[in-house]
């Protein structure tokens, strides 16, 4: 039995979706922090499930502890479109298409064990990338992206050292796997059209491609944690940058008129077959702190650095000779995420949770795609804690996150996008988290 929950709990990590922090990144491992914004979480070892912003957090264990952690995602997006064909025509279809962005629940689990007075182990499972956006066949960003769903599950064994009493570091590797589905509309229309074959019409005699892709990669992890005082603690990390190719199949589907079936005999190209996306996940540096005033007041700060200029071009290879590669230009900037928390124990069992924070998008309207509608995020949340038992909490915490708008800016001219036309608009979002974490310590 205890075999078929972990099963069922580390599938469930693969139904992680929309992306919540920058780009496509996900920080939700831990609904009881998501309270304060997630603010000094690298110098938070009170918990099991901070384990996944610092490995020297392990330390901080006193003999087992546990944590599982469930973040449910809740978006209002909708967005404002208009486009042109490669011929100049323009595009008909949904211009105003709404709640773009699924919802989606986000599981974590960690872990924590004492082997000796200075060494401890620690084990995480979260869902670190993640996005899942859906604009139906049938609206005008059809030939940018009809369905994009990024998926993952990331696995992180760690041992700490507390080299000195104030002093501990930690590191271990990380294994992750990460599918992929990328859809979009093929304009057979104008293909035929700059053809010369007979009945083209541009934007009117669509097709369709997808990709479904997976890949298993390793990266590592090291960590820190420093308290010159029992009531204040620094802690810094980072996770390395994990290259991924995804490999799978690509599906075509052909427009009813025959265009796309003149084109795949005197081609070669459109035939379904093998194709893989190469692709980095970023490099991730985390720091945080953490000052006790007093038995019940808490400050918490944070933030991180993700190093998304890795992420500059997405290409989808056939490995049909005939098919050319699909590229997208990326073009993304490294980003930052700066949070601020408080905390007050008005009694030993209870805890209110308070915090803000400022999460910077990697995109730029020149590059950015309706695949990932990113902006700068402003997040307000708070959170309660409750003792059940001396070795049970639980702590429920929410979240409400306003974007910027995400402008889109796309033009036929631009490298990559010869056959997908002229992409103008805007996404607005903002999502709502609710989280739960059941946390159990000896």
């Amino acid at each position: 039995m205890r075999r078929t929950a972990a099963l069922c709990f580390f599938a469930s990590i693969l139904l992680s979706g929309s992306a919540l922090a920058s780009g496509y990144g996900l920080r939700d491992v831990s609904a009881a922090t998501l309270g304060l914004s997630y603010a000094g979480d690298a110098a938070n070892g009170s918990r099991a499930s901070t384990l996944a912003f610092n490995p020297a957090l392990a330390a901080d264990v006193g003999e087992f502890d546990v944590a599982i952690s469930n973040v449910g995602l809740l978006p209002k997006t909708d967005g404002t479109f208009t486009a042109t064909t490669a011929a100049g025509t323009p595009v008909a279809g949904i211009t105003n298409p709404k709640d773009i962005v699924n919802t989606a629940l986000i599981p974590a689990m960690a872990l924590r064990y004492r082997l000796t007075p200075t060494i401890a182990v620690g084990f995480t499972a979260t869902a670190p990338w993640g996005m899942i956006t859906d604009y139906g066949n049938t609206g005008v960003t059809r030939y940018y992206a009809t369905m994009s769903d990024v998926k993952s599950a990331n696995f992180s064994p760690v041992v700490s050292w507390q080299v000195l009493p104030e002093l501990s570091i930690g590191g271990g590797l990380q294994v992750q796997y990460i599918k992929g589905r990328l859809a979009k509309a093929i304009d057979f229309g104008t293909l035929g059209y700059v053809n010369k074959i007979p009945g083209s019409v541009p934007g009117a005699r669509d097709g369709f491609v997808e990709l479904r892709a997976q890949d298993w990669a390793t990266g590592w992890t090291i960590g820190a944690e420093w308290k010159p005082t029992p009531n204040f603690s620094v802690g810094v990390s980072y996770k390395s940058k994990i290259e991924n190719t995804l490999n799978g199949n690509e599906w075509f589907t052909l427009d009813s008129t025959g265009i796309g079936a003149t084109l795949k005999a005197v081609t070669g190209a459109f035939v379904n077959g093998p194709a893989s996306a190469p692709f980095s996940n970023p490099d991730l540096v985390t720091f945080g702190a953490r000052w006790k005033l007093d038995p019940q007041w808490t400050i918490s700060v944070g933030g991180d650095w993700t190093g998304w200029s890795a992420f500059n071009t997405l290409t989808a290879h056939s490995h049909n000779p005939k098919q050319p590669d699909d590229v997208t230009v990326m073009n993304w900037q490294d980003s930052w995420f700066g949070s601020v928390g408080v905390e007050y124990k008005p009694s030993q069992l209870w805890t209110l949770r308070l915090g803000t924070a400022y999460d910077q998008t990697p995109t730029t309207s020149g590059y950015r795609t309706p695949g990932i509608p990113d902006g700068g995020r402003y997040w307000i949340s708070g959170g309660i804690g409750y003792q059940l038992t001396q070795h049970i909490d639980l702590d429920l915490s929410v979240a409400h996150l306003i974007a910027e708008k995400g402008n889109i800016a796309l033009k036929a001219s631009d490298p990559g996008n010869a056959a997908r036309g002229s992409l103008t608009g805007s996404v607005n979002m903002e999502v709502t988290l609710i989280g739960a974490e059941f946390s159990y310590h000896l």
